[in-house]
């Protein structure tokens, strides 16, 4: 099937465009609005849930979610990048979805106000951590499905940009097998969170600066005063500090990691203005190697120059 700019066939996309519109959507509901069959909304749904661009709603577990293209959109590329599919996204395709989505977001916050655009708390914490420069920390007090501290785009997008990220769970999460799963698999990408008998309060906060307290009633609450934020950073310190390792989660002795794809670490040194001899010396591998990964990478962001191909990685969200 014909692929679009973004790495979509055209079925996916335009659901993906649809479930942009509004913070939840039932099936029905999709069927309706797209007049299509229900056995085509469910398979369309069904690639975009495979490719991270959708996820079951944290707020109701019967409807669905678009994950927002800032974070979803750089992960397809970073992951088509990796696996080497054909056709690839364009990442100028991308840059130009992100770009017109950020602005109608805009002009439906300034007419219609705090309630204009989706206001669930994972929407509200996906497009703070793509801004996310140096430490995300997450507070977990429970275990819901489809809840931003279980998404794997979200950290998926945090690591390609060499953030630190941190996590705290109530010891009860880790009771729900799906919890454990994530959990495991944040262990391999040596993240693991570490475990508090309670939490008492559902937050994420971003670089010191910012955060997000997620209310009983699942409605997120943007914090940026200084004795509020000094308060919360505190809390988060001393439940990190405090917290548990979970026995299930150590890794075998000389059991190693998941490593971030190659060409990912070279896009983000480029950026960084390093030369390739100094990339490979970082990296432990010839000058060659590197060479030929700046060569792939510029193919597949479609960038005439190896600093082209750094900032294009940037300005597209991939590192």
């Amino acid at each position: 099937m014909a692929q679009s700019g973004i790495g979509l066939d055209e079925r996916s996309e335009l659901l993906y465009r649809r479930l942009l519109r509004r913070a939840n959507w039932q099936t029905q509901e999709l069927v309706e609005v797209m007049k299509w069959p229900s056995s085509e909304v469910v398979r369309a749904m069904d690639t975009l849930r495979a490719e991270g661009l959708a996820a079951v709603s944290a707020d109701d577990p019967t409807a669905f979610r678009a994950v927002e293209p800032c974070i979803a959109l750089p992960a397809l590329l970073a992951r088509a990048m990796h696996e080497g599919h054909s056709p690839q996204p364009r990442p100028v395709e991308i840059d130009r979805f992100i770009a017109l989505h950020e602005r109608a977001v805009e002009r439906i916050e300034e007419s219609a106000g705090s309630g204009g655009y989706r206001h669930d708390a994972s929407t509200v914490i996906e497009r703070m951590v793509a801004k996310a420069e140096r430490d995300v920390v997450f507070l977990v007090p429970r275990y819901l499905e489809g809840d931003f501290a279980f998404s794997r785009p979200i950290v998926d997008m945090a690591l390609r940009r060499g953030t630190r990220l941190r996590a705290v769970w109530a010891s009860s999460v880790f009771h729900a097998h799906p919890a454990m799963v994530h959990a495991q698999w944040l262990a391999q990408q040596d993240v693991q969170p570490r475990m508090a008998d309670s939490v008492p309060v559902c937050a994420m906060i971003m670089d010191g600066a910012v955060a997000v307290v997620i209310d009983d009633a699942r409605e997120p609450r943007v914090v940026r005063s200084a004795a509020e934020l000094d308060s919360l950073c505190a809390l988060a310190e001393r439940f990190w500090e405090r917290g548990a390792a979970v026995r299930q989660l150590r890794r075998t002795p000389g059991t190693p990691t998941a490593r971030r794809p190659r060409t990912e670490i070279v896009l983000r040194l480029l950026a960084e203005g390093l030369t390739d001899d100094a990339i490979a010396r970082r990296l432990g591998c010839s000058v060659r190697t590197v060479r030929n990964d700046v060569a792939a990478a510029m193919v597949a962001l479609d960038a005439r120059s190896r600093f082209q191909a750094g900032a294009r990685a940037m300005q597209v969200g991939l590192i």
